[in-house]
């Protein structure tokens, strides 16, 4: 005879107890059964208890498969190794100490170095056509990258079959002073078509003016809008 029971895929955790009491209960029954059954073919009542366990098989096994049949099995395990890895580190203070510090430590580690992943090499550029811009650099014969001299870019812009536009751009860090306190920010000199060759326009106001793109023209900046921020 096999085991009649109710197979449930998902049922509230706070039910668990419910169901080993069922569980419990639908083995004894089926003992019992079984048990009568070997009475009515004319064993003892001791025998007919041991040929019904012996017929049942093994009970622990018969519980595990239910348990696994519940869906919760998974879980089960988990909350043990918790419990299990929480008494350990509450017995080893030192250890728990060190492991908590190693755990933050990569913890943060793992997140600055995505943060650097993840605006350097996965998010795109905020321009249009971003995967159509690229960077050109000179060579030199030991194979070091270096920025181009304004004449060899000016012959290379002349020379051009490539590209769309060719805009040249020098930046660095400096600090500002102005406001409540001086700030360090990061400045950069552009040629006349850098805004151009990116696709952008201004937020608000306008590019450069021509006879502010000449050399030694009139001084003009355009801010960021963090820095306008």
């Amino acid at each position: 005879m096999g085991i009649r029971h109710r197979v449930v895929s998902w049922l509230p955790w706070y039910r668990r107890r419910v169901r080993e009491v069922d569980l419990e209960r639908e083995l004894r029954d089926h003992l019992d059964l079984e048990a009568e059954e070997q009475q009515e073919a004319g064993l003892s009542p001791e025998e007919a208890a041991y040929a019904a366990r012996r017929a049942l098989g093994n009970t622990a096994q018969i519980k595990e498969d239910v348990r696994m049949a519940w869906g919760f099995h998974w879980l089960e395990t988990l909350l043990q190794d918790l419990r299990y890895g929480l008494r350990q580190l509450r017995h080893n203070p030192g250890f728990t100490i060190v492991a908590v510090f190693t755990l933050c430590l990569g913890i943060g580690a793992s997140t600055s170095i995505f943060s650097v992943a993840d605006a350097v090499l996965l998010r795109p550029l905020p321009y249009p056509n971003p995967q159509q811009i690229v960077r050109v650099w000179e060579q030199t014969p030991n194979s070091h990258r270096i920025n181009f001299a304004q004449s060899n870019f000016d012959d290379f812009r002349t020379q051009n079959n490539t590209f769309a536009t060719l805009a040249e751009y020098e930046q660095w860090l400096s600090s500002v002073s102005g406001g409540s306190e001086p700030v360090r920010v990061n400045i950069a000199n552009v040629s006349s078509d850098f805004f151009k060759t990116l696709g952008v326009e201004p937020f608000r106001g306008r590019l450069f003016a021509p006879d502010e793109q000449r050399p030694h023209g009139a001084p003009a900046v355009i801010v960021s809008y963090d820095y306008w921020q």
